[in-house]
């Protein structure tokens, strides 16, 4: 007879193991797996190059996106207070949006109206004066200020996440990619799940299947369910980086710096529209709503490393770098794997110039290439339950506000577990 298992999570990816953890407390007597193709948990994907930012929930329509509105913003709470907790490096550092000209200012108001909407708390207006005032080498000529945005640091976190799942009984396959899953012979409730690492093929059953594979979570869903129609659209960032004590005229006080929100088109090239036009190009998928090129504080993970009371991290300013990245810098990847760089430093360069004047081309370095799960003609999260097999769960296109929203994600699925197993 095969071996069962009552719920397995195919990807440990920052959801996959947040969702780990909430259900291993929620079942603790409940057999757990979670199988991941990379050889580590923390791989290559989405989840591990990323600028770490905790969103605070102000860019993402109700209308358009309502459970990335909803999800994010209960997220970031859940988030600092998990790091809090659990001693995860993190900062609340704030985050400031500025507009440059004047055609950016519809976009801007756009925010504040979303913001005000999805209930986010003490942004305010910035003119600017006060922008110079938080930041004095940013410009701008009309700015956000939002106080609950912050950054995290991501390895920590998934690495807290899934050794509390384990400590909770959870077993991770790493390096064990999934190559089918059918109905179970014995049983048609069960999933046959069949899995290969490099020395051998396995196969158990399950009761509960949850996709959180990511990238290749269009390919999941189509493996389990032929007739499902999810297109996952890659979509490249590339990230540069400064060190911001090199001159007076670039340092920064570490705040997130971003430029308005705006369209881009499949090549990665920004729509350079009015906003109006932005919304009927974006009603027609003709363009992706990006937040823009940003630039993010870093943490000095050499110092936290050496330092004796990591143990209760009080003081997050202590583990602050003067390194900031600089990204994402969109483009069209050649293959869910293709991490290889596609923007030189004049491209950072003439993104972040206009609202970060004195920066100069010889200022910036290439960092790194991540690549986000966007889902082809959808501007949501897609969480739910297979209509044909419900105790199969699909998260597809999760990305940003991913990050910020996963554990959010993990009590928002909890109801659909709860069903398929009473």
């Amino acid at each position: 007879m095969t071996e069962r298992v009552d719920i397995t999570i195919i990807g440990a990816g920052v959801v996959g193991c947040s969702i780990a953890y909430e259900l291993s407390r929620v079942f603790p007597d409940d057999n757990i797996i979670v199988v991941e193709k990379n050889l580590q948990i923390n791989g290559e994907n989405q989840s591990s190059r990323n600028s770490g930012v905790i969103h605070a929930g102000i860019f993402y329509n109700k209308k358009l996106s309502p459970l990335k509105a909803k999800l994010c913003l209960e997220g970031n709470r859940l988030l600092y207070e998990f790091c809090k907790k659990n001693n995860v490096l993190h900062k609340n550092t704030g985050k400031i949006v500025v507009a440059t000209e004047d055609i950016e200012i519809d976009y801007l108001n756009d925010v504040l109206k979303i913001a005000k909407e999805n209930g986010v708390e003490g942004i305010r207006e910035l003119s600017s004066q006060e922008i110079k005032q938080l930041e004095p080498n940013i410009f701008g000529i009309a700015g956000l200020y939002v106080p609950s945005s912050g950054i995290v640091e991501t390895t920590q976190l998934i690495n807290k996440l899934s050794q509390l799942a384990e400590a909770n009984g959870v077993i991770f396959l790493t390096g064990n990619k999934v190559e089918n899953v059918r109905l179970s012979n014995e049983d048609k409730s069960l999933f046959t799940v069949t899995v290969k690492s490099t020395s051998l093929v396995e196969e158990f059953n399950t009761r509960v299947l949850i996709n959180c594979a990511g990238l290749y979570s269009d390919e999941i869903s189509k493996l389990v369910n032929p007739k499902t129609n999810y297109e996952i659209q890659p979509i490249k960032g590339d990230y540069a980086k400064f060190y911001c004590l090199k001159r007076k005229d670039i340092k920064l006080n570490g705040l997130n710096v971003y430029p308005v929100p705006f369209g881009y088109y499949s090549n990665g090239e920004r729509a350079v529209v009015s906003f109006d036009k932005f919304l009927e190009l974006l009603e027609k998928n003709e363009v992706t709503k990006s937040l823009g090129v940003h630039l993010s504080p870093t943490f000095d993970l050499e110092n936290f490393k050496s330092n004796d009371n990591i143990q209760n991290i009080k003081n997050s300013d202590s583990f602050i770098h003067n390194t900031i990245i600089i990204g994402p810098a969109y483009s069209k990847p050649e293959n869910k794997e293709d991490y290889k760089n596609s923007r030189d430093v004049h491209y950072f360069y003439k993104m972040i110039k206009p609202f970060f004047p004195n920066i100069n081309i010889d200022d910036i370095s290439l960092h790194q290439t991540g690549i986000r799960a966007k889902l082809k003609n959808f501007h949501d999260f897609v969480i739910e339950q297979d209509v044909d097999m419900p105790n199969f769960i699909n998260l597809v296109g999760i990305d940003s506000p991913g990050l910020t929203s996963c554990l959010a994600i993990a009590k928002y699925i909890l109801p659909m577990v709860k069903n398929i197993l009473s």
